[in-house]
């Protein structure tokens, strides 16, 4: 399979499915009515769920290359989002499970062969690994999403591919990590070195489980450090799937740990643990914060944080309107909306806004949602009920707030976690749905007038993780970018994930940055080395 350069699934988006309209309804615990046929439709099919045909082998701790049961012998299921049904019980990790792994993590690193080898040696485990995963891409994919939601086809031919990838970046890098001879004022010899920072504890989340398995293990790896992850308890299974591989790529016990388990009894325990170096989060702000102050009040380990976003999205008035449409409506409802740098504030220019309005709609409105195995399936369900009734909240939020809803804003179905393709427009600047992470298929339009107006506007946020800009002005393209207050600004395009493009946030969108060379700092530690240098013939 050819791996692509770039994780960009805007393809996936582009095919309206010319489907069967399914009527679907919104429990009055939301407050909500059915609407008009033409007002809430949406392409959606949701029949008896497809069967994948991969088999769930394994469900319990990877702890020094071997897998067990929990100290507790306790499970927890895994669940279907598709139909809230148990695809299966998998171990569920604690403190004491963490203490094992972290046992583990270090003794490979301050006895085993992974930080002693040599890196090029480091670098062809890592490639073996990443073409294993290509010859088991298919199951991979299933297994993601079973246990997610996310369309089968966006796994199978974009998160594969960038996985893959991302791990023959970071093989590459491996034999390339080199410190520094410098100058001294005297006679003195200086080295520079670039070391492991030993034992990395990585809390994984749900959205995009092997992609952010491959952020964080990659950079790990290649900089010779040994792990323990924590995956995400409503999505376990990538994480344990990927984890044999590497086993069978060669990797040594006690390199790469995995515990499945919760937030509070496993992911606080590796959080605050005094043997664990490093610690790396991906998942929401307010959990950040909790995350960072265990690190802290332990041993201070350095904390790297992806956390959540606003992202604004704002197209010009000089832009093409199709295709801003088109973009814009990619940026807000992939991975069904549950993605940390979401556009999901879309500041549209005054003078195209009642067109690109009505256009906006027409596209959420062809949007097609069901079983995320059938092929031409665009949006599948929300993780869980959880976040299921949190994005139904926030749009009973936008309807009193008195936002325009132009489509969705309903239930697809009677089963599992779907939900209608939403569109707000006459949204202002301080409802909450404008304020929040929603997290969910909620797209809210709201109109500007002056570029310094909304500049100004966009970055009036706590979150700082991305930005969108359509326009064929490239002064404009430059104003723009320079003045938003984001880790990352897309131009004329959206959610373009390279394996060498940096990605992280402003504020409190988090701390460093993942991908690219910058993630190789994340897990090194800076010695310097300094020695006499008796008669040198140069200084």
């Amino acid at each position: 399979m050819k791996i692509m350069a770039a994780f960009r699934i805007s393809s996936l988006f582009s095919r309206a499915v010319s489907l069967r309209t399914a009527s679907a309804f919104l429990g009055k615990k939301y407050g909500l009515g059915r609407g008009s046929m033409n007002r809430f439709s949406t392409a959606a099919v949701l029949e008896e769920p497809i069967s994948p045909p991969v088999q769930i082998n394994y469900t319990k701790l990877l702890i020094n290359g071997q897998f067990v049961d929990s100290a507790s012998g306790k499970t927890f299921p895994t669940l279907d989002p598709r139909t809230g049904e148990v695809i299966a019980h998998v171990a569920e990790g604690d403190a004491e499970d963490i203490n094992r792994a972290v046992s583990a993590a270090r003794k490979a690193f301050d006895e085993g062969p992974w930080p002693r080898m040599s890196a090029y040696e480091r670098s062809r485990i890592m490639l073996r690994f990443a073409d294993l995963v290509e010859k088991n891409i298919e199951e991979l994919a299933q297994l993601e999403t079973w246990d997610n939601g996310k369309p089968y086809e966006q796994a199978l031919t974009s998160e594969l591919p960038i996985f893959v990838r991302l791990f023959h970046y970071y093989a590459g890098w491996a034999d390339k990590i080199h410190g520094l001879t410098v100058p001294a004022d005297g006679p003195h010899h200086v080295q520079v070195l670039h070391e492991p920072i030993g034992v990395a504890g990585q809390i994984i989340p749900w959205n995009f489980p092997l992609l952010m398995f491959a952020w964080k293990v990659g950079p790990a790896l290649a900089c010779g450090n040994t792990i323990v992850l924590k995956s995400a308890e409503q999505t376990p299974l990538t994480a344990l799937y990927a984890a044999k591989l590497f086993h069978e790529a060669g990797l040594p016990d006690g390199v790469l740990n995995i515990v499945s388990g919760f937030g509070p009894t496993a992911g606080a325990a590796l959080a605050s643990h005094m043997d664990v170096d490093k610690l790396a989060f991906t998942g929401s702000t307010e959990t950040g914060k909790v995350v960072l102050e265990l690190a802290a009040r332990s041993n201070l380990k350095p904390v790297t944080l992806e956390l959540g976003g606003k992202s604004p999205f704002i197209i010009c008035e000089d832009a093409d309107i199709d295709k801003a449409v088109e973009q814009a409506h990619f940026a807000l409802f992939f991975n069904q909306g549950q993605c940390c740098c979401a556009g999901s504030r879309t500041f549209v220019h005054e003078r195209i806004y009642g067109e690109f309005i009505e256009k906006a709609t027409a596209r959420a409105m062809k949007r097609t949602v069901g079983d995320p195995f059938k092929k031409g399936i665009e949006q599948g369900p929300q993780i869980d009920s959880e976040q299921f009734e949190k994005v139904l909240r926030y749009i009973k939020s936008g309807i009193d707030s008195n936002a325009s809803l132009q489509c969705g804003g309903e239930r697809v179905g009677t089963k599992g976690y779907f939900i209608r393709p939403t569109v707000f427009s006459d949204v202002k600047d301080d409802m909450l749905i404008a304020t929040d992470e929603i997290f969910g298929p909620v797209q809210t339009i709201l109109k500007f007038k002056e570029i310094d107006e909304v500049i100004k506007r966009a970055n009036a946020t706590r979150y700082g993780l991305a930005a969108g800009v359509f326009t064929r002005n490239i002064d404009t393209a430059n104003t723009l970018s320079r003045g938003l207050k984001a880790g990352t600004v897309w131009v004329n395009c959206y959610d373009v994930f390279d394996a060498a493009i940096p990605f992280g946030g402003y504020k409190m969108s988090g701390i460093g940055r993942e991908k690219g060379v910058y993630s190789l700092n994340n897990y090194l530690q800076v010695k310097a080395v300094v020695s006499p240098v008796n008669n040198p013939a140069w200084l």
